[in-house]
């Protein structure tokens, strides 16, 4: 009796009627009523939640997309900004301020100098003046570069003759172990400025010359074993040394891509590679700041 509860219900006749309520089962039925909702109320949530960790994850990978495809392009602008940089360097600028001469196909010889792989400064270099682009917009830099480019391919088919007799191509395969630059020298110890390129590769490995030209010398030199200069134009020379034989001779027309020697250790060298340097004069230039074919073929 002390579980119920007694509801007296009187109807309009004068009748009436008790009604007995069990307390416990209705306690029961009321938490399970409860239960339910909350199991109802997790799982909604719990479901919602679901969904939008998987709106955030979608959103997480377009995000790194877009950063990726956003970085990629801007790979691509920068490297045609490069291009467009290499190619008036090409055409104008430095070389034609540090030019002793007219453009001569790599016909006229201006005195060779014979300079060492190093030096002490970096007073005998020169080096290619780069654009800043930091205060342009991308869309800025895109709208200028088509007009620079469609500029440039005017005057490179009006000057293609300097572009045969400009170096553009890497002289060998390989890896390149020392650039441009100050470095510490293997063999003293001491820094020193690098005036060009080593290049290693296995004995034997073709080296091809980077641009058409007129074989200046041939031959045996201190510090660069068998050595191949190429005079070019306008007083640009490029230079393959430590080769362990060379197949051509002094006086020779070449062009661009003709196999000259082979890489080797003769002069001074810790291992089998190719020294590869450029110069204007007495003034060395960094390679890479010529190659626009960076693959070897």
């Amino acid at each position: 009796m002390k579980n119920k509860m007694y509801l007296m219900i009187f109807y309009s006749d004068g009748r009436s009627r008790n009604i007995g309520i069990d307390l416990i089962r209705a306690a029961k039925m009321a938490t399970a009523l409860v239960v339910l909702c909350m199991v109802i109320l997790i799982g909604t949530v719990a479901y919602n939640f679901y969904q939008l960790s998987d709106v955030r994850t979608l959103y997480s990978v377009a995000v790194q997309e877009n950063a990726a495809e956003e970085t990629k392009i801007k790979g691509q602008l920068v490297a045609l900004e490069d291009f467009e940089e290499k190619i008036s360097f090409f055409l104008g600028g430095v070389l034609e301020q540090q030019a002793s001469g007219a453009m001569g196909g790599g016909e006229e010889l201006n005195p060779v100098l014979e300079n060492d792989l190093e030096s002490a400064s970096e007073s005998s270099t020169i080096r290619r003046t780069t654009k800043n682009y930091d205060s342009q917009t991308p869309d800025q830099r895109v709208d200028w570069l088509k007009i620079r480019l469609a500029e440039l391919a005017e005057l490179a088919l009006a000057k293609k003759n300097i572009l045969d007799y400009t170096p553009s191509i890497m002289p060998t395969s390989g890896y390149t172990t020392s650039r441009f630059g100050w470095r510490r020298s293997p063999f003293t110890g001491q820094r020193h400025f690098h005036r060009g390129l080593d290049i290693v590769n296995k004995l034997g490995t073709p080296v091809k010359a980077t641009a058409n030209g007129k074989v200046v010398f041939a031959g045996k030199k201190q510090f660069w074993g068998n050595t191949v200069w190429v005079m070019h134009r306008d007083g640009i020379i490029s230079k393959y040394g430590h080769m362990s034989e060379f197949e051509v001779a002094m006086g020779d027309k070449i062009k661009r891509g003709q196999v000259i020697g082979k890489i080797g250790m003769s002069g001074r060298t810790t291992g089998p590679h190719l020294h590869y340097q450029i110069e204007i004069g007495d003034k060395a230039l960094d390679p890479m700041q010529f190659v626009i074919q960076e693959s070897y073929n």
